[in-house]
Parts: C-alpha cells; structure tokens; sequence
C-alpha cells in the first residue's frame, strides 16, 4: 500500500491511496486537475481511481467530488455524510473491501453530521485517517492502535490561535472538543500509539495562520522522542512524501 497526501488544509484536502487492486481517494478537495498535477509530481498515477472516501461534508473536503462522480468513482461516506451532501454512494460499513483494502470506519469528534475516521488494512499492515477532529476519543485511539502508519491532524498552537486574527468565536471553535486538534493534543494521541507497529505518522492538516510546520513537527517529535518511526509532514499546497506501509 502506497500512500500519498496530495493536500490538506482548508484550501483542500486528498490522499491518494494505491491498494493491491486499485487506487482511491480519501476526501476530494482538490479540483480534478489539481489530484492529478499533484499525483504525477510525487510519481504516482492517477489512472483507474476506483473509490473515493468522504470524511465528512464540509467544502475543503468535498469541492472536487462532481467531476470525479461524472468520472465514474463510487463515492463511499457515513450515511449522515451521504445525507448532508444529497449525493448517491455507498454507506461505509466495517469490513467492507476497496480496492482489496478491508476498511475499518469510526467515528470522529467534529462539528460535521457524522464524520468519520478510517482504517484501511490489508496482508498485516493498515493505514490510519483522524484528521478533523477536537479530541481523540478512546474509540479513536483503539482504531488507530493497530495500525502501520497514521496521518493524524495537528492543526494549530493553542498560543498562537489565541493571540491570532480570528474573531473569539471561531477560536473557540477551533478550541473546543469538535473543533480542530493541536499539535500537543496530537502528540500526546501518538505517544500512545507509538508502539512497534507504529512505522510511519504524517500530520496533517496544518493550520496557516495559527501554526507553522516546525512548530507542528518539533511539538509532535517531543511527544515522540523514544519512538524509532518517521514522522512527515503534509502541505496545502503540494504533495507529502510518498510512504509505504
């Protein structure tokens, strides 16, 4: 399983994600154009994309969803998710294959009508999704616990979101338990996972106004200083190393 972040933060946000018998994508906030400009500089194909999984329905996840329906990816999402879209797709349900990836769906703690996180597993290894979330909730942390590598928010630094631009309600927002992670939250959620199996952790998600990426990854990499994994960040604006899990 190969895996790429083409983009994420509030300008848009999708992962590539090539499976033994195909690829999808999860989340579609990018314009067709711009997944496949991302994909071909990270060299990976596009080609036969399979599936799209939602996250949840907010714009930066879902703007470039039409183009890929009319392309002929099936669309797979919470069946709230489905709902708040008023789209056709399938209801994510445990178990079910993509791509000859089993899927493993739980929910997340965000301001969304029911968003979801995802585990994707395959031949012993799996690859875990929590971004959008204002807690780790404990149904969080076990999907997660079992997986190879993770690509997890660590959306902002609760001092610099505090004496930032926002107005005060949208820091609390931000702030509150279905708002956004930050970087010590994130941390603290990987320390626990950082097990053996743990190989491999992308953050995501990154705020632009209130956190840098080297305040993400010097947060992050504190919580992790005992950990022999590789820690990467994602970009709003090109894609994240390819890893492979």
């Amino acid at each position: 399983m190969r895996i790429c972040v083409l983009g994420s933060g509030s300008s848009g946000n999708a992962i590539l994600v090539e499976g033994p018998t195909g690829r999808l994508l999860i989340d579609a906030g990018l314009s067709w154009r711009e997944i496949e400009r991302r994909a071909e500089r990270a060299g990976l194909s596009t080609a036969g994309i399979a599936w799209v999984l939602l996250t949840h329905e907010h714009s930066d996840h879902v703007r470039g969803l039409g183009p890929l329906i009319r392309r002929g990816v099936r669309v797979a999402a919470s069946a709230g998710t489905l709902r708040a879209l008023g789209v056709e797709g399938v209801p994510v349900k445990e178990g079910m294959e993509v791509c000859g990836l089993t899927l493993y769906p739980f929910p997340l703690s965000h301001d969304a009508v029911e968003p979801t996180g995802f585990r994707l597993a395959w031949d012993g290894v799996s690859l875990g999704v929590a971004t959008d979330l204002g807690c780790v909730t404990p149904a969080a942390t076990e999907a997660l616990r079992r997986c190879t590598s993770v690509i997890m928010e660590a959306n902002h630094d609760p001092s610099m979101l505090l004496a930032g631009p926002y107005p005060w309600f949208l820091k609390m927002r931000v702030l509150g338990p279905k708002g956004h992670l930050a970087n010590d939250e994130a941390g603290r959620a990987l320390a626990t996972l950082a097990s053996s199996e743990l190989q491999t952790v992308l953050l995501a998600h990154l705020s632009q106004e209130n956190n840098t990426q080297a305040c993400a990854l010097d947060t992050v990499a504190r919580s992790l200083a005992d950990w022999g994994g590789k820690l990467y960040l994602s970009y709003p604006d090109r894609p994240s190393a390819v890893v492979t899990s």
